[in-house]
C-alpha cells in the first residue's frame, strides 16, 4: 500500500524511508493503536476559545530555591558553632583578676574584734561590689528601720492623758499598744572608678585574647573562615559579660537589714563594651583579608596610626605621672593621720595604689593648671540647703609644701605633653595627623579626668505614723564631691597639648632622628655601589677595557672623583657610574637640608630658652626672699626702713646697732662664736634668725622679715613667699600687765573683730617660760578668705620689762598633720633675746 510524503506529498512504498521525489526522510507509519491523523487538518471551528478572564497558567511548575543566608546571619552562625573551649580560657582571666583582688581585700580585719559584724564572706561581697565599679558597676546601700516609738498600755498611760480629760478613748491617743511608729529609711552610695583595677583588667583580658590568637593561628582555625577572629572576639566579650554578671549578681549581701546593691546591669554592659573593644582590637588582625580591607583606605590608616599613637602617649604619660605621685605620697609624714587609717591595719599606701591612676590624672591636670575641686552640699526638709566649695591648684600647692613644690609640677606637666608631641612626630604622618592624635589624646585624658573624680552622695527620710493625728515626715540629704575641674582642665590642656603637638618634629630634628615622612617613597633605594678603582667595576657599567691603559686619564679622574664629592644618601640613590660622571638629578635633595635644619635648631633654641628663663625667672621671683636672707645683704631694709634681718646661728650674737643695716655688721654663725655655747641650733628644715628688736628664734627655711604695717609698728611678721602661715611677734615695751591679762583683753576685741569671725578659743592658760611668768593662748577663727585659722600664742615678760608674744598662725585644714605644732616648738626651743 502506497504512502505519501509528508512534505511534498508524492506517493512512495511503505517500506521506503526516504521520498523517491524530495530525499527527505519519511515518518514512520502509525501503528494500529494510534489512529491517522491528517498532517494538515486544520482546527475544528465548533471549539469556544478560553474566556479572557481565565488565567494563564505555566504548562509546567518548577520550586523556587530557598534564599541564601544574610552575612549577618552567617556570621552569628559560625561564632555560635566556634571554638568555645578557647573563649573560655581567654574569658577566665580578668574574671579570675575580679574575684583575687577582691578575695586580697577581704583578708584584713579592718580592725574588728572577734566577734566581727562583717565576715569574710560579707567582706569579699563587699569588696566584689567595690571593685566592679571599675567596669561600670555601682556601690550602693539601702536600709529601712521601724521602730515604735512608746510601749504598750491603756488609756492612762499611753500618752499620759487620764480619763478625766476625755480623751482617752475618744481620741485613741492611749488605746491599744505602740501609740505611735516610726520608719527611717535612708540610701548612701559611692561613686568611684578604681582605675587601677580598671587597668589591670584591661591587661589581664589582653593577654587571655593573645593566648587566643596564637591558638587560633595553630590549629588554622582562621582558613576556614575569613571572619574568625571577630567570631572569637564575640565569644570573648559574651564570656566576659556573663562572668561579670554573676560576680555582680554575688556581691550583693544584705547585712543586718542593710542592702548593698552594685548595678548588675550597668557592670555587664560595661565589661561588654571593654570585652568587645580589646578583644576586636587583638583579634581582628588574624582575618588578614578582613583587615586588608578595612585598613585599604587611607581614612582608615590614619585612625589606626592616630589612635594608636594616642594610647600609646596615654600609657606613657599615665605611668609616669602614677610614679611620681606615688613618691610624693610616700615622702608625706603622718599619712595614716591625715587620712584617717591610723586605727585600721591598712596603709594608705595600698589604698593610693588602688586608685593611682585617678591621682596621677589629678595630678597632670594640676601641672597643666587646672584646679582639682571639692564640693559639699546639704538640704533639709526643715532647715533649707546649702553648699560650700573649695579647690587646691598651683597656688595652695605651694602653699602647703613650697614653691620648689609647683616648679615640679610644671615640669611635669611640660613633659606629658612634649611625649605627645614627640611621639606623634615620629609615627604619624604630616602636621593633620599629629594635630589629629594630640586631639584624640586630649580627649582620652578629659575622658579620664571626668571618671577619675570620687562621690558619696547620702539621703534620709523618717516618717511618724502619728496616732490620732495623722502621720508626718522629714528627710534630708547631701553629697561630696572631689575631682578635676573639667571645664579648667579643657581650657589648660588645649594651651599645653597642641602646642606640644606643633614643637615635637622641631624637638626630633634637634636630637638628630627623622619624622615620619609626609608620603610614602615612590621608588625602591638601590644598594649602594662599593668605592673601588674603575679596574673593580662591573663589565656592564665600564665600556672601557679592563686594563688600566686603556682607559683614557679624564675618565679615570671622573671615577675618583664623585665619592668625595656627594653626599652618603645619592650613593644609596644612584650607583657609582665612571662611564656617567656627571648625575644632576639626584645630588640636589640633601642639599638644601642643612641650612633648613640649622634655622630650624635656632628657633626651637630660642623658644625652649623662653621657655625655661621665663619658668626660672618666675621662681626665682618666688625665692627672691629666701635668696636674699640667705645671702645676708640689706635689701629688705628698704621695704620698711627697718634695719635687714640677719640669718643667724648664734642667738646671743651682738645685733647691728647702725639703723642702716650694714651687712657688715651682721652677726657670724654660731660654728665662729664662743661668747654663747649655750644656744641651740635651729632643727632640720628650719633657720635661726636675729631681729633688730633685740630677739632671735628659728623659722621654716625660706620665711622672711615682712614689711611692718605702720598702723601696728609693734608686731613683726615672718612669713614665705606664698602661703597664709605665718609668725607674729608683738613686742611691747615697759607693760603694764601680765601676759594672762593683756590676752584677755585682746579676747574681747578678737570676737568683735571683722577680719576674725567664728572666733573658737581652745585654750587660754597662765604658765612659765623660760622661768618668766607667762601665758598660753590657743585658738582658731575665720580670716576673710574664708579660711579657718588655727593660732597657737605664747607670751611672757621678760626680765627688761618688755612683753614679747610669739604667735604661730596656721591653716586648721593642716594643724592635724603635726607641723605647725612642731614649728611653733622649735620656735619656742630657740627663742634667745639679743639685747
Amino acid at each position: 500500500m502506497a504512502s505519501y510524503c509528508p512534505h511534498c506529498g508524492a506517493p512512495s512504498p511503505d517500506e521506503a524511508r526516504f521520498c523517491m521525489k524530495c530525499g527527505r526522510e519519511r515518518l514512520p507509519a502509525p501503528t494500529a493503536e494510534e489512529s491517522p491523523r491528517p498532517e494538515q487538518t486544520p482546527p475544528t471551528p465548533e471549539a469556544p476559545p478560553p474566556p479572557p478572564q481565565a488565567p494563564t497558567l505555566s504548562p509546567t511548575y518548577t520550586p523556587t530555591t530557598p534564599a541564601a543566608p544574610s552575612p549577618l546571619a552567617v556570621f552569628f552562625t559560625r561564632t555560635f558553632r566556634g571554638d568555645w573551649a578557647g573563649s573560655v580560657q581567654a574569658a577566665l582571666w580578668p574574671v579570675v583578676l575580679l574575684l583575687a583582688s577582691a578575695a586580697a581585700l577581704a583578708t584584713p580585719a579592718y580592725g574588728q574584734d572577734d566577734d566581727a559584724v562583717f565576715g569574710f564572706t560579707d567582706r569579699l561581697r563587699i569588696a566584689l561590689a567595690l571593685l566592679l565599679q571599675s567596669v561600670g558597676g555601682g556601690f550602693e546601700f539601702t536600709g529601712r528601720e521601724e521602730r515604735p516609738d512608746f510601749g504598750s498600755g491603756s488609756g492612762n498611760d499611753g500618752l499620759g492623758l487620764g480619763t478625766d480629760t476625755g480623751l482617752g478613748t475618744d481620741t485613741g491617743l492611749g488605746s491599744g499598744p505602740g501609740s505611735t511608729t516610726t520608719a527611717v529609711e535612708g540610701t548612701a552610695s559611692l561613686h568611684l572608678v578604681p582605675l587601677t583595677m580598671t587597668a589591670l583588667w584591661i591587661v589581664a583580658l589582653y593577654i587571655g585574647v593573645r593566648v587566643l590568637r596564637n591558638r587560633l593561628v595553630t590549629r588554622g582555625a582562621v582558613q576556614g573562615s575569613a571572619t574568625a577572629g571577630l567570631e572569637a572576639a564575640v565569644r570573648v566579650a559574651l564570656l566576659v559579660t556573663v562572668g561579670v554578671l554573676a560576680l555582680a549578681l554575688f556581691a550583693q549581701p544584705e547585712i543586718e537589714g542593710v542592702e548593698l546593691s552594685s548595678s548588675p546591669v550597668l557592670a555587664a554592659l560595661g565589661a561588654l563594651l571593654l570585652g568587645l573593644a580589646v578583644s576586636g582590637a587583638v583579634l581582628l588582625r588574624v582575618d588578614t583579608s578582613l583587615w586588608a580591607r578595612v585598613t585599604a583606605r587611607p581614612g582608615a590608616q590614619t585612625l589606626v596610626r592616630v589612635t594608636g599613637t594616642a594610647l600609646r602617649a596615654l600609657v606613657v604619660v599615665l605611668v609616669l605621672c602614677s610614679v611620681v605621685t606615688f613618691i610624693s605620697l610616700a615622702q608625706v609624714d603622718d599619712l595614716s593621720e591625715i587620712t584617717d587609717l591610723d586605727d585600721s591595719d591598712i596603709s594608705p599606701l595600698l589604698v593610693a595604689l588602688l586608685i593611682l591612676p585617678n591621682l596621677a590624672v589629678t595630678a597632670l591636670g594640676i601641672g597643666w593648671g587646672a584646679g582639682a575641686e571639692a564640693s559639699v552640699r546639704g538640704s533639709s526638709s526643715m532647715y533649707g540647703g546649702g553648699r560650700e566649695s573649695g579647690s587646691f591648684g598651683l597656688s595652695e600647692l605651694g602653699d602647703v609644701t613650697n614653691d620648689w613644690a609647683v616648679v615640679g609640677a610644671l615640669a611635669l606637666g611640660l613633659v606629658c605633653a612634649l611625649t605627645l608631641g614627640v611621639l606623634a612626630a615620629r609615627r604619624c604622618v604630616g602636621r593633620g595627623e599629629q594635630l589629629l592624635a594630640a586631639g584624640v589624646f586630649f580627649g582620652m585624658v578629659l575622658l579620664l579626668a571626668g571618671f577619675s573624680g570620687i562621690g558619696v552622695e547620702v539621703s534620709g527620710q523618717a516618717f511618724d505614723s502619728g496616732s490620732g493625728f495623722g502621720g508626718s515626715s522629714s528627710g534630708g540629704g547631701g553629697s561630696v564631691d572631689t575631682g578635676l575641674s573639667v571645664p579648667e582642665m579643657l581650657l589648660f590642656g588645649l594651651l599645653w597639648i597642641f602646642p606640644a603637638a606643633l614643637l615635637g618634629p622641631y624637638l626630633l630634628q634637634m636630637t638628630g632622628r627623622q619624622t615620619a615622612p609626609p608620603t610614602p617613597p615612590t621608588y625602591a633605594p638601590l644598594p649602594a655601589a662599593p668605592q673601588t678603582p674603575p679596574s673593580q667595576t662591573p663589565p656592564s657599567q665600564a665600556p672601557a677595557a679592563p686594563t688600566p691603559t686603556s682607559a683614557a686619564p679624564t675618565q679615570t679622574a671622573a671615577a675618583h672623583t664623585p665619592p668625595p664629592a656627594h653626599p652618603t644618601p645619592a650613593a644609596h640613590l644612584t650607583p657609582m657610574d665612571p662611564a656617567h660622571p656627571a648625575h644632576p638629578v639626584h645630588p640636589v635633595h640633601p642639599a638644601p637640608t642643612k641650612p633648613h635644619n640649622r634655622a630650624t635648631i635656632w628657633v626651637v633654641t630660642i623658644v625652649v630658652a623662653l621657655v625655661v628663663g621665663g619658668g626660672a625667672t618666675a621662681g626665682a621671683l618666688l625665692w627672691r626672699d629666701m635668696g636674699d636672707d640667705k645671702a645676708g645683704n640689706g635689701d629688705n631694709a628698704g621695704k620698711d626702713n627697718r634695719p635687714a634681718v640677719s640669718r643667724s646661728e648664734d642667738p646671743t650674737g651682738a645685733p647691728s646697732g647702725d639703723p642702716t643695716g650694714d651687712p657688715g655688721q651682721t652677726p657670724t654663725p654660731a660654728s665662729s662664736s664662743d661668747e654663747a655655747p649655750e644656744a641651740p641650733e635651729a632643727p632640720e628644715g628650719t633657720e635661726r634668725v636675729t631681729d633688730p628688736e633685740g630677739f632671735s628664734f628659728a623659722v621654716p627655711e625660706g620665711w622672711s622679715r615682712q614689711p611692718v604695717n605702720p598702723e601696728r609698728p609693734g608686731q613683726i611678721t615672718y612669713a614665705g613667699s606664698t602661703g597664709r602661715e605665718e609668725f607674729l611677734v608683738g613686742v611691747v615695751a615697759d607693760a603694764p600687765y601680765t601676759s594672762y591679762e593683756n590676752f584677755r583683753n585682746i579676747e574681747k576685741h578678737t570676737k568683735a573683730a571683722p577680719d576674725k569671725s567664728d572666733y573658737d578659743r581652745i585654750r587660754m592658760e597662765e604658765n612659765t617660760f623660760q622661768g618668766r611668768d607667762g601665758a598660753i593662748w590657743e585658738y582658731t577663727y575665720t580670716d576673710k578668705g574664708g579660711r579657718t585659722i588655727h593660732a597657737l600664742n605664747q607670751s611672757y615678760v621678760a626680765q627688761n620689762g618688755t612683753e614679747y608674744a610669739i604667735q604661730l598662725s596656721w591653716r586648721e585644714d593642716f594643724w592635724p598633720a603635726g607641723e605647725g605644732a612642731k614649728t611653733h616648738g622649735a620656735a619656742l626651743d630657740t627663742w634667745r633675746l639679743t639685747d
